[in-house]
C-alpha cells in the first residue's frame, strides 16, 4: 500500500517542480508532494485508491485462507 503512495507522490512532487517558476527541486518545500493543488483525480483513485484496496484485500484473503 505504501509502494503506490511513494510512488504518487513523487509524481505529485515532479509536476510541482515543473509548475515552479525556477523548475529546481531545491526550491520545493519539504512536504510539496502532498500539496492537494497538484493532485490529479486520476492519480488519486487510479493510480492510489484502487490498486491499495486491491492488494489490501489479496492480502485479507491470503491470511484469512492460510489461517
Amino acid at each position: 500500500m505504501f509502494f503506490f503512495a511513494g510512488r504518487e507522490i513523487a509524481q505529485t512532487e515532479y509536476r510541482r517542480i515543473e509548475a515552479s517558476v525556477s523548475k529546481l527541486r531545491k526550491d520545493m518545500p519539504p512536504f510539496g508532494g502532498l500539496d492537494p493543488k497538484f493532485w490529479t483525480a486520476k492519480a488519486f483513485f487510479a493510480d492510489l485508491t484502487i490498486p491499495a484496496i486491491i492488494v489490501s484485500l489479496v492480502g485479507i484473503t491470503l491470511y484469512l485462507t492460510i489461517k
